[in-house]
């Protein structure tokens, strides 16, 4: 999987923005896949070591975007399997996000910058 697979913005959730870049590559690869993926299956996809697959999948279970499950393989039994919290979609749809869009930019949370006061004006917002 490469870059060029990526459509662009709007896909990935906010999250991934505070990871590692390449943990991207890994969410997408399990929101794509038939059901939750394996760390076998992430390895061969991404052609990445298994620790670094491990690094990745412990990186987006601590930011939410992806959780462990168990998968039943009828030849090897259950097995440790991640899928993603929210469709790709949804997770882009953060009411945060929303808030911004229809208030120009701005949010309650995020108040517009105030301009300085003069030297010597006393502070009273």
């Amino acid at each position: 999987m490469n870059a060029d697979e990526f459509p662009g913005a709007g896909e990935l959730p906010d999250a991934l923005a505070f990871v590692a870049p390449n943990r991207a590559e890994y969410y997408v690869a399990i929101d794509r896949a038939d059901g939750p993926a394996t760390a076998d299956d992430l390895e061969d996809a991404l052609e990445y070591s298994r620790p670094t697959v491990y690094r990745a999948l412990n990186d987006l279970q601590e930011i939410g975007v992806v959780t462990e499950t168990v998968r039943l393989d009828p030849e090897h039994g259950p097995t440790t399997a991640y899928e993603t919290t929210l469709p790709a979609a949804e997770a882009t749809a953060s009411p945060v996000w929303d808030r911004a869009r229809t208030d120009g930019g701005m949010t309650d949370e995020y108040p517009r910058p105030q301009p300085p006061l003069p030297k010597g004006t006393p502070k009273s917002r």
